[in-house]
């Protein structure tokens, strides 16, 4: 069984991989604001953006694998609040690369398809990095920190727009919008942004894939089919019976936001399903989860 470091573990991907893999691997999951409690997982608190915390934690453990999916991930935030979000998503990463590098432990970043400006969609990974805002900026800068660590051992995994089931860590776009439709309210949704939307089990199942198969490089983990936010709202209607009169289409340029936002930034998935990853489609994965719900 693999010592597996994972970051982020109150975040909505990190619960759903401890939750999913906690009897596959032995799973040592470090948060920083907001403690998870998960049978099976050692629990660590750890500033990482200290590198001599980081250090001390890497090298307290014979670790086979480091997952690291820590983020400040809110555009707007980052967009307001560079600094601070710097200091998660770079330097951050940059501290936990290094020491990795050191020990020579295999290290997993998680990073996103806002690298790219959205106008030549769908994005391969050999495509250059155009990110319009302080998010995608910062994780392209902590992509290449990671790759230039090492890029015989490193992976970098750039994850689309996730949604799935909770396990009280973190929510994905679905929960805010199934809660409002429940109630009958109305649902604001662009008709013009585009993203290969991917279930967290997905993801996770991905994620394990890359590193049983000893991979390393970019790869991008986003789901068969490229759909705007109100596509997706209309299948989750049907999914859950909801009445699609309370969704209501929208443009990005009606909503003023801090981050700019691409119209689309697809990723092209050929690399990951070579593999033999299924990431099914949204209706698919959202009937799975419809059907056991948390």
């Amino acid at each position: 069984m693999k010592n597996i470091l994972l970051t982020g573990a109150s975040g909505f991907l990190g619960g759903n991989f401890c939750q999913f893999y906690k009897n596959i691997y032995n799973i040592s999951a470090v948060f920083y604001n907001n403690p998870i409690n998960v049978a099976g997982i050692n629990v660590i608190k750890a500033d990482l953006s200290n590198a001599h915390v980081s250090a001390e934690l890497l090298k307290k453990t014979n670790f086979d694998f480091v997952i690291h999916l820590a983020a400040c991930s809110d555009p707007n935030f980052c967009e307001l609040n560079e600094e601070s979000a710097y200091k998660n998503n770079v330097q951050a990463t940059e501290n936990i690369a290094h020491i990795c590098r050191e020990l020579k432990i295999p290290l997993l970043f998680a990073s996103t398809d806002l690298v790219f400006d959205g106008e030549n969609a769908p994005y391969t990974e050999s495509d250059k990095t155009s990110p319009i805002m302080a998010y995608g900026r910062q994780k392209a800068m902590a992509e290449n920190i990671v790759l230039e660590a090492s890029a015989e051992n490193n992976l970098v995994a750039r994850l689309p727009l996730l949604y799935g089931n909770t396990f009280n860590a973190g929510k994905s776009f679905i929960q805010p919008m199934i809660e409002k439709l429940a109630n009958k309210q109305e649902v604001f949704l662009f008709t013009d942004e585009y993203r290969t939307v991917a279930s967290a089990r997905a993801v996770c199942e991905g994620i394990a894939l890359l590193i049983e198969r000893n991979c390393s490089g970019v790869y991008h983990l986003g789901g068969n089919e490229s759909l705007s936010r109100f596509e997706m709202g209309e299948i989750l209607c049907d999914i859950y019976g909801f009445d699609k009169k309370y969704l209501k289409p929208s443009l990005q340029k009606d909503v003023k936001m801090p981050a700019a936002r691409p119209k689309d930034v697809s990723l092209n998935n050929h690399k990951m399903l070579k593999l033999g990853w299924h990431p099914g489609t949204f209706k698919e994965q959202l009937q799975r989860i419809a059907a056991k719900p948390m």
